[in-house]
């Protein structure tokens, strides 16, 4: 009986915590941009942490994530590997909605590649179709060489040649800020703007969703074009 007794309370024990944790935290969110489709671009010597990072973020939020290389097989970065889904020859930019280049040395590799042109087209096609552009650290180093900063304020990493290249190529380049959006591209300083940056991109992808569909999005969950 006293055994009973004490499942009895404690059931409503847990009963009443959970009760209020919902109450408290309310019901659990619905993901922000369920089946958003992302490509993301890494070679060898790619910044784990910002690829790691970026990614969970926009899979929490309902993103399907596809990363690409040169090659299907393992890919080493910084502080971990990944092993592609498909190769550069593979993809089709279309069907994506946001292209990611996480910095490291995979953008300084992918630049002296031998079938660095694959990537430079993939990109131009994606910011000639109005896909949203995202990339950190040095990412827009990639960019830049596609040619595909001319007029753009962007951030990056504070590496001097990077900058060098991205003000040749025409970019304002302002490091000093952790994440600058202009226009479809959206760039970010390095690690320690992961989430800020992670944010950015959902907050576009929403924003772009909202326009295409005439959809009446919370004011909330858009963002205007800024720094940060």
């Amino acid at each position: 009986m006293n055994r009973l007794y004490l499942a009895i309370c404690l059931l409503i024990v847990v009963v009443g915590i959970a009760a209020g944790a919902f109450f408290f935290l309310g019901a659990p969110k619905e993901p922000r941009i369920e089946g958003a489709k992302v490509l993301a671009i890494i070679a060898e010597g790619f910044d784990y942490s910002e690829y790691d990072g970026v990614v969970r973020i926009l899979k929490k939020e309902g993103a399907v994530v596809t990363t690409a290389s040169f090659t299907t097989e393992t890919v080493s970065g910084h502080g971990g590997s990944y092993e592609p889904e498909v190769t550069f020859d593979e993809v089709n930019v279309s069907l994506y909605d946001i292209v990611f280049i996480p910095g490291g040395d995979g953008p300084y590799n992918i630049i002296h590649h031998q079938g660095r042109q694959k990537v430079f087209d993939l990109l131009t096609q994606a910011y000639n179709e109005g896909k949203i552009i995202a990339a950190i650290c040095h990412g827009p180093w990639v960019l830049a060489a596609a040619d595909l900063v001319n007029g753009k304020t962007i951030t990056c990493y504070n590496d001097q040649p990077m900058i060098d290249d991205l003000t040749a190529h025409g970019a304002t380049v302002d490091t000093s800020k952790s994440v600058i959006r202009d226009g479809n591209i959206i760039t970010a300083n390095g690690p320690g703007a992961i989430i800020a940056f992670a944010e950015e991109i959902i907050n576009v992808f929403i924003e772009k969703l909202s326009s295409t569909m005439g959809a009446r999005i919370p004011s909330k969950l858009l963002s205007n074009s800024h720094s940060i």
